[in-house]
């Protein structure tokens, strides 16, 4: 980690990532189920309707992270990370305002505005940028945040909603988004190695060589054009329809089978601390053995677990859920960008990524509201827990196709 006396400050990139997703997504996304049950009782709105304001966050991310992409590689990217917290924060603290559900639409847009550059998208860039030999264990390191904040913020928000009302909720966590992250984002983050002279973790000493390196890849039109980017998509927009269409039900599914309120928000938290685990142990294997090979393992272990999901009655299936669905779901931070590198270089990457995480927003907006209405239609959870698994095996599907065409066209481009 050191280079002489002198800290790598690439361990401070990952420590301001970390910062950054433990509390913009712990908070901002895997906290925000515990609100769903409490705020639609009180305000007498329907689940698939008030689902449908994360739809709305998902869809404004959706359209924001090509701009977001190309604004990170083109400005300075504290005052781009610096913005979007900021107005991440402002926005999330506004919901506590809302009465009607045209008003959580409203403040959704510019929560989704937030979230596009504030730390998935910059935070899986400026790891790529800053290691080569570790990047997967870095991007690892740094992903296991939002599941920590997650296992963190969910018993936390459901006490202060159970307390002091949802809108107290969403007041006092926004202010802690624009509290600890914004000055993280001003102040800790840079671009690359470059700015402070030094190169890429793992990196040989000829700094020439490593930017011949580094500037291999495709260009945005043959990585729009090949079948490996659309694989990608489908992959990914299965992945997170699923995961988040499940995430953003459970505690409402939960307490719908006789658990209590805080039981929901406690399993919530541990199953989101097992994102935590498991995306270091998928950064491990990723480096060891491939980042393709890392996202087959682990998303079979995502389809299965939702198998322990109907057998609410008995503490152990629970567990095993939680465990499983948490460690399968690291894919979901982990594997993408490690697969983007992979199958496309690094020559465009902030632009190529911010294209292909529009199918992981399309997929949350599809997949919260889907169950939101699945539930409104059948009166239950299960046919959605079926649909879930499996769109997961097709997910699998295309992914594994998609690593073993990308090495073929990664050869053609580097010929």
């Amino acid at each position: 980690m050191k280079r002489g006396n002198k800290l790598f400050y690439g361990w401070w990139i990952v420590a301001g990532g970390f910062i950054l997703n433990f509390l913009g997504v712990g908070i901002g996304i895997n906290a925000i189920p515990v609100f769903l049950k409490p705020v639609v009782t009180d305000l007498h709105f329907n689940r698939g309707d008030f689902s449908l304001y994360f739809t709305i966050v998902a869809l404004t991310m959706t359209f924001g992270a090509p701009l977001a992409g190309k604004l990170l590689e083109k400005y300075n990217v504290r005052i781009v990370m610096g913005a979007s917290t900021l107005l991440l924060a402002a926005g999330f603290a506004a919901y506590s305002l809302c009465t009607t559900l045209t008003e959580f639409y409203i403040v959704s847009f510019f929560v989704g505005v937030g979230h596009a550059a504030a730390h998935i998208i910059p935070v899986s860039m400026l790891i790529t940028n800053w290691f080569n030999k570790k990047r997967g264990l870095a991007m690892g390191v740094v992903f296991t945040a939002s599941g920590l904040g997650g296992l963190f913020f969910s018993p936390v928000a459901n006490h202060i909603i159970t307390e002091y009302g949802w809108r107290n909720g969403y007041l006092a966590l926004g202010l802690l988004i624009g509290v600890f992250c914004v000055p993280c984002a001003f102040f800790v983050m840079r671009k690359s190695p470059a700015e402070v002279g030094e190169l890429p973790d793992g990196a040989k000493a000829d700094a020439s060589a490593t930017a011949v390196v580094e500037e291999k890849g495709f260009s945005v039109g043959q990585a729009v054009k090949s079948p490996v980017f659309w694989l990608l998509v489908v992959m990914i927009f299965l992945i997170d329809a699923q995961a988040m269409g499940i995430q953003q039900h459970l505690p409402a599914y939960l307490t719908d089978r006789g658990r209590s309120a805080s039981f929901a928000a406690n399993l919530l938290g541990f199953y989101l601390g097992m994102i935590a685990v498991g995306k270091i142990i998928l950064g491990y294997v990723s480096d060891r053995f491939g980042s393709g090979t890392g996202f087959a393992i682990f998303t079979c272990v995502l389809g299965g677990s939702l198998m322990f999901l109907f057998n609410t009655e008995e503490l152990w299936s629970l567990a095993l859920f939680a465990i499983a669905f948490g460690f399968g779901n690291a894919v979901i931070t982990v594997s993408l960008p490690l697969m983007t590198a992979a199958c496309f270089g690094m020559k465009n990457f902030g632009v190529i990524f911010g294209l292909l995480t529009i199918a992981n927003a399309l997929g949350a907006a599809v997949g919260t509201p889907g169950v939101g209405y699945l539930y409104d239609t059948t009166g239950s959870y299960n046919t959605a827990i079926w649909i879930s698994v499996v769109i997961t095996f097709v997910a699998l599907a295309a992914g594994v196709l998609a690593m073993r065409l990308s090495s073929r066209a990664m050869a053609g481009t580097q010929a």
